[in-house]
């Protein structure tokens, strides 16, 4: 059976170490997670503020998402998927982080995003609402396994990337929909129903970015950006807000020691 790789990394209180304070009972966590898979977990120091403890959890596997989508609405468990020699084995790592959780009370230890790597697809999920990702994670792949085949871009590609969920921004700037922003979010109202509204969806030949429509089971015909290109967004816009700032001044001060010359020269 090929073995199933998991990757989690996350932000510590800093106490002077590379690691920072580090969460009670993470190496028996470290060792639970080896017994299955082939893992690395990571933490690293960070300033005080949000975000903290919050794991980011990267899990690859070499079955394809097609062969996982089959699997599930032929009857089989999300977490427990295995063929050919392939599986995508996830119980172990939510028994896992659920028991690093309950150590952790006071740490408000959260799942904040999933990325799950197959042959064919990366799936990207964020945690929208405070109830726990996994909560929502054997619906999410129901709802999945049930659209993949609507998610086929124009000349029949599958999408190689899935972004779950965005949003349809309230005052677009840069697109018309989006991840949810860490800081200075405006949209309201997200709730558990939010994960099943729009998803992202990349394609690799077509080169094309679109967003799918999960009820209506349709491809809108528009981008969005993920929180991080958003924020890539804002720089380069303040950038140029800043260089056209200082051209001005720059023509400004030129001109106001041309004329100061002027009248020295004058009166000179």
């Amino acid at each position: 059976m090929e073995p199933v790789a998991v990757r989690i990394d996350y932000w510590t209180l800093p106490n002077g170490s590379p690691t920072g304070i580090e969460p009670e009972g993470i190496d028996e966590f470290r060792r639970d997670l080896q017994d299955v898979y082939v893992s690395l977990v990571r933490g690293q120091s960070g300033a005080c503020g949000g975000g903290l403890y919050d794991l980011m959890v990267h899990v690859t596997s070499s079955i394809s998402l097609r062969d996982v989508v089959s699997l599930i609405l032929g009857g089989v468990a999300y977490d427990l998927i295995k063929s050919s020699g392939n599986s995508f084995v996830l119980k172990p790592l939510i028994t896992a982080i659920g028991k690093l959780k309950s150590r952790n009370k006071e740490r408000n230890i959260e799942v904040d995003e999933l990325t799950f790597s197959f042959q064919d697809t990366d799936i990207i999920v964020k945690k929208i609402v405070k109830q726990p990702l996994f909560e929502e994670l054997g619906r999410i792949f129901k709802v999945l396994a049930e659209n993949f085949e609507y998610m086929k871009g124009q000349t029949g590609e599958s999408p190689y990337a899935i972004h779950i969920p965005v949003f349809e921004d309230p005052n677009p700037h840069f697109s018309r929909f989006r991840g949810l922003l860490d800081v200075d979010e405006t949209i309201q109202e997200i709730t558990t129903d939010s994960y099943f509204k729009y998803w992202g969806v990349r394609y690799n030949l077509e080169g094309q970015i679109r967003v799918f429509d999960v009820q209506r089971r349709f491809l809108i015909d528009a981008a969005y950006m993920t929180q991080k290109e958003y924020w890539e967004a804002w720089e380069r816009e303040w950038d140029k807000v800043l260089s056209r700032f200082l051209c001005k001044s720059f023509i400004g001060q030129f001109f106001e020691e041309r004329q100061v010359l002027t009248h020295f020269s004058h009166r000179v």
